[in-house]
């Protein structure tokens, strides 16, 4: 049995849609994963007993935690747990890393809109609104933390 030659185009026709079909699901599925991935949310581990004093440098305090790194300030915000028990300060830094401003004590979500022109990474610092023996322990750092939900872009 001979093929036609109508078939033989018919058929590398449909193979080459089915193949560009393909490509394009690749492609789409790419972007959307992409884009779900390109938001980050700092974890608890991220965050250290501290505190950060007026100037964003580092100061011993068993008060407050802080994280010691500085994250970005492409799409941050900061969203408070319902019954967060916590305030937070947020303090901004230029690209080489130098101090430029601190934000008041936040007692509400953020959305980024008041980020301060030149600030390029931030530091977080938590305090206890209710804690009982006014200093935090070891083992209280990740309940702090988990009551802020901070996101940013890669």
């Amino acid at each position: 049995m001979k093929k036609s030659k109508t078939w033989s185009v018919v058929g590398k026709v449909i193979l080459a849609v089915v193949l560009v079909a393909l490509i394009a699901a690749v492609t789409v599925l790419a972007v959307k994963l992409e884009r779900q991935t390109s938001i980050n949310t700092l974890g608890g581990e991220a965050y250290s007993i501290g505190t950060l004093d007026e100037t964003g440098k580092y100061a011993e305090g068993d008060t407050s935690i802080y994280t010691s790194k500085a994250i970005t300030t492409d799409g941050l915000t900061c969203k408070l747990a319902d019954d967060a028990k916590i305030k937070y300060q947020l303090f901004y830094y230029d690209e080489k890393g130098e101090f430029l401003s601190k934000s008041d004590e936040l007692t509400a979500d953020f959305d980024g809109k008041t980020i301060p022109e030149g600030a390029k990474s931030v530091k977080i610092m938590i305090t206890p609104t209710e804690d009982e023996d006014g200093k935090v322990g070891a083992l209280e750092v990740l309940g702090y933390a988990a009551q802020l939900t901070v996101r940013f872009n890669k």
